[in-house]
């Protein structure tokens, strides 16, 4: 539903929030483009501390989380990664070469004409 998809940008979002609470110049960017064969990819990237390598492979294990104790659940990637999934789409995070993190979510398309048309 496009509630679970709101849900999911916006734990994104709070995320890349949290990660730059530290950045003396916090930078976000949100952009959403058409990819090929019916795709669409939305980013979310920051210019916070970047995503350590050891920490990238479990960054969407649920209970996982990289925030102080009593601050962070560790569920909200990992809910999302399922609702993502089980839209057809897919979930990827990275650290960016100019530093911070980037999430990017491809969705397909939706081909129906139902709900909202």
């Amino acid at each position: 539903s496009s509630g679970q998809m709101q849900q999911v940008i916006m734990n994104l979002v709070q995320n890349a929030c949290d990660a730059m609470a530290e950045t003396s110049a916090p930078r976000l960017e949100v952009r959403a483009q058409l990819g090929a064969g019916e795709v669409i990819v939305l980013t979310v990237a920051d210019n916070g501390p970047g995503i350590p390598c050891e920490h990238l492979a479990r960054l969407f294990d649920p209970f996982f989380t990289t925030k102080p104790v009593g601050q962070g659940t560790g569920l909200g990637l990992s809910i999302s990664y399922g609702i993502v999934e089980r839209h057809g789409g897919r979930l990827e995070a990275a650290s960016r070469a100019e530093g911070g993190a980037v999430f990017t979510l491809l969705l397909p398309l939706a081909v129906s004409g139902g709900e909202g048309a």
